[in-house]
């Protein structure tokens, strides 16, 4: 018992010192905030990768959209093939707009004839443009076509119509991009809310269109996208080459919701986009409804057909 007793005495038990707790303290710590700083690392590349992945997705979208609707161009515009109806299938041919008209209801609008004209096959939310704007309508330039959209009847006369608060020059992106129809209230003719604009994308860096003819020769063959003033447009005194178009090549470039940090695209020379990733969606479309038109009751040969 003396002995036992003696080696029970004899083993101290030592516990965990402080300087040792300390120590254990802080290696846990380090760990726990190496693993933290992973985490988020992983947690943003992942949600960096969703958000480019979902832009991209909207943006396909909105360029699938554009394609179909280009697609339709001209059908049906002019149902009699009436020699003195106005209306075209490519309203508008600007470098970085797109104004078309297209029976995209399949219906005869009753209300508008009864004028100039006893078949009307287009409403005026059948005219439809895709443009580029600032989302707050800061954009400082005017879409203007000329078309017969004025009148509760059609008349078979044009007037200016003035879309504003758009960017045909696009020096200052990301933009929003637009699909705009005009109201079928013309009562609102005149005003800002006789334009209908519906939002199809954000964060787009710059959008073009390029016109060829039959031969495949570029219609706007200027391109220069820092001014209008050699675009095709709107005007009446551009009828014939906006009826010369038979392909347009559509481009779209898109952003990322987010800049990258401690990342440069060394080909952008903006330096406000320079930390943005861009991709970019190009196509040709041939709208198969170009320079056909109905066959006048006359029996006379309708425009372009």
């Amino acid at each position: 018992m003396t002995g036992h007793a003696a080696t029970l005495t004899g083993c101290r038990q030592q516990g965990v010192t402080l300087p040792e707790l300390l120590v254990a303290m802080a290696v846990m710590l380090i760990a726990v905030a190496g693993a933290l700083t992973l985490y988020d690392s992983s947690w943003k590349s992942f949600k960096q990768g969703e958000n480019a992945s979902e832009q991209q997705q909207g943006l396909r979208i909105a360029f699938e959209k554009i394609g179909m609707d280009l697609q339709m161009a001209g059908f049906n515009f002019n149902p009699d093939g009436h020699l003195s109806r106005p209306d075209e299938q490519i309203e508008a041919a600007y470098d970085t707009a797109v104004v078309i008209r297209a029976d995209f209801d399949g219906a005869f609008e009753s209300t508008l004839a009864g004028d100039a004209f006893e078949v009307v096959s287009t409403g005026n939310d059948e005219v439809v443009a895709y443009v580029l704007a600032k989302p707050g309508g800061t954009s400082p330039h005017t879409l203007t076509f000329e078309a017969d959209l004025e009148q509760a009847q059609r008349n078979g006369e044009v007037e200016t119509v003035s879309v504003g608060a758009v960017a045909l020059v696009q020096d200052d992106p990301p933009y929003t991009l637009y699909r705009i129809t005009c109201s079928t209230d013309v009562g609102l003719w005149g005003s800002s809310s006789f334009f209908n604009r519906q939002v199809l994308a954000e964060n787009v860096g710059s959008m073009t269109f390029r016109y060829y003819d039959a031969a495949g020769v570029q219609i706007n063959s200027g391109f220069d996208l820092s001014s209008t003033s050699e675009d095709i447009g709107g005007s009446e005194s551009a009828v014939a080459a906006r009826a010369s178009i038979a392909r347009i090549e559509v481009d779209l470039l898109g952003l990322s919701q987010d800049p990258r940090a401690g990342w440069v695209d060394a080909t952008d020379a903006n330096p406000e986009t320079r930390q943005f990733h861009k991709f970019r969606l190009t196509s040709n479309v041939v709208p198969r409804n170009l320079g056909l038109a109905g066959v006048p009751d006359d029996g006379s040969a309708p425009p372009g057909g």
